[in-house]
């Protein structure tokens, strides 16, 4: 049984601006940095197999921070496209609020974020479909790349264990979607820093309460 313990990036630039970020990127503030210092502390005590991001600066530096302060510099961190965050077209470095009012009147007036949540595949559909850059994707390229990554690096030990896996917010929702839905309802912002534990037995995923 492979445990991974998913963590969303610490806080960038353009978080603390209140930007969209999807596959844009920026570098962790100093307070980023803390809040990876801060959960590498809380994870001193987890022996990771392996360790694996998205190929993001900020995602490889939060990754970085949290190995260190848990004393295992040794792991090496395998970066993983599959890992990215949803791209978010033309709202890529939007202002949240712009980008939360268009999503939903898109889908005909959504006023509350854990509703936006439960319909996750309908966020993604109309994203892409007002993109004119032609990189948006459908949610279930994005289920897709995401679940093969997991499978991939679970697939790569030779023992049970744990494997860190650093990654995005839409991303981790994506999962919660598939694998736990009760849990994304009780907790429907994924904050930086924050971790979300998830069990694969090698034939089904699970969320750790």
């Amino acid at each position: 049984m492979t445990c991974f313990y998913i963590v969303r990036h610490g806080q960038t630039l353009l978080n603390s601006l209140g930007r969209a970020q999807g596959w844009s990127d920026s570098p962790l503030t100093g307070s980023g940095e803390q809040e990876a210092r801060n959960l590498g502390e809380k994870l001193s005590s987890v022996l990771f197999n392996a360790a694996y991001t998205s190929d993001t600066k900020r995602a490889v530096q939060t990754a970085n921070i949290i190995l260190e302060e848990s004393g295992q510099t040794g792991i090496k961190i395998y970066q993983d496209s599959r890992l990215r965050e949803w791209c978010l077209g033309i709202m890529e470095a939007e202002i949240n609020s712009v980008f939360v009012q268009n999503v939903s009147e898109w889908m005909g007036g959504i006023s509350s974020l854990p509703e936006m949540n439960r319909r996750l595949p309908e966020v993604a559909a109309v994203i892409k479909e007002h993109d004119t850059t032609g990189m948006a994707e459908p949610f279930e390229q994005i289920k897709k790349r995401l679940t093969e990554a997991l499978i991939s690096a679970g697939a790569s030990q030779t023992t049970d264990g744990n494997i860190l896996i650093v990654t995005h917010a839409f991303a981790i929702k994506t999962l919660m979607y598939l694998f736990d839905m009760e849990s994304m309802a009780q907790a429907p912002k994924v904050k930086n820093a924050s971790v979300v534990k998830l069990v694969y037995d090698n034939q089904a995923f699970r969320l750790a309460r």
